[in-house]
């Protein structure tokens, strides 16, 4: 899949100092997060993180117990005006394409919006994106 963004799922203790745990064991190894977003729940966290070395930061984790994923997620690039969001949710809500969830993070007048969708759907949600012009970001966007 030419658009996959390799994203880490770490699922965590719902305590202090796991995030710090994570961050620390991925920093000393060498891997820079991109992008990370944090969910609680009564007893565990999970922390889905777009990091430049996917691969890497699953051995490292692993090695220290936590317990990691590899999903693939796309990421699109979005102007920082009113509706643009809703333009490309709507894109793919017209091709009945599932949203699993999104984060984003941004750069100066722009964000680039990370989707999950259902694996059986990815290649037509890029697909769809790409005839109405929406930007998708490269995933060697973040692997430097």
């Amino acid at each position: 899949m030419k658009y996959a963004i390799k994203q880490l799922s770490v699922f965590l203790e719902n305590k202090p100092k796991e995030l710090n745990f994570l961050t620390k064991i991925l920093s000393e190894g060498g891997v820079s997060i991109k992008s990370i977003l944090l969910v609680d729940s009564s007893d565990f966290g999970l922390a889905r993180t777009i990091v430049n070395d996917p691969q890497k930061a699953k051995s490292i984790l692993a090695n220290e117990g936590l317990s990691v994923q590899i999903t693939n997620v796309f990421g699109v690039k979005i102007d920082d005006v009113v509706g643009s969001f809703n333009s490309v949710v709507s894109i793919l809500s017209d091709q009945n394409i599932n949203i699993l969830y999104c984060y984003s993070f941004y750069e100066s007048q722009s964000g680039i919006f990370i989707f999950s969708v259902l694996a059986n759907e990815f290649e037509l949600a890029t697909k769809t994106l790409i005839e109405h012009g929406v930007e998708i970001v490269e995933p060697s966007y973040f692997y430097k």
